[in-house]
């Protein structure tokens, strides 16, 4: 077992750890000014590498009998250019996503129309979307009848009775709403 006892007097002690104190204090300073020197090393570094690129682009643009200012400008120029003509196209983007395309209704219809009925006028108002036409049979009436109301894009489906009442060759009139969801053009 090792016994360590100080014997020095007090006032030799204090001086002992002042010292090592100044030491320490001396070696974090010595430190730092090595941070700042390596710090102020890598700002001249950039300096004259800047300094250098700059030089160079004049070099070029006297060269061209253009100075680099004029070219700045003209960037600039471009660069608002595009910026505008970006912000436009986002814009129509924007409006061509919102627009209604009423070709989906003949896509649609293409869809629910059977084979024995001819439509032969389609009007539309607002999303009220009146067919006309003709049936060659009651049940290809009733029939598109039940398609139009079993479609998820179709509400409000009116076909009025006075078209039911021949067997045969049928000129109808049937008025529905179409949901304005399935007007837009999807996959854009």
């Amino acid at each position: 077992m090792k016994i360590l006892l100080n014997l020095l007097p007090e006032e030799e002690k204090n001086l002992v750890q002042t010292r090592l104190r100044s030491r320490f204090l001396l070696w974090q300073l010595f430190l730092l000014f090595l941070l700042e020197m390596f710090y102020f090393t890598i700002l001249i570094g950039m300096y004259l590498i800047l300094d250098f690129q700059f030089r160079s682009l004049e070099s070029l643009g006297t060269n061209q009998n253009v100075p680099v200012s004029v070219q700045g400008e003209k960037l600039n120029q471009y660069e608002k250019k595009f910026r505008d003509t970006n912000e436009q196209v986002l814009t129509i983007g924007k409006i061509e996503r919102s627009h209604f395309h009423f070709t989906q209704i003949f896509l649609l219809l293409d869809t629910l129309l059977p084979p024995g009925v001819t439509v032969s006028a389609l009007n539309t108002k607002e999303y009220v979307v009146s067919l006309s036409g003709k049936a060659t049979t009651r049940e290809d009436l009733l029939l598109l009848d039940e398609r139009l109301k079993g479609s998820e894009c179709i509400t409000d489906v009116n076909i009025p009775l006075s078209n039911l009442f021949s067997q045969q060759d049928i000129d109808f009139q049937i008025d529905f709403q179409i949901q304005p969801e399935c007007l837009r053009k999807y996959g854009l």
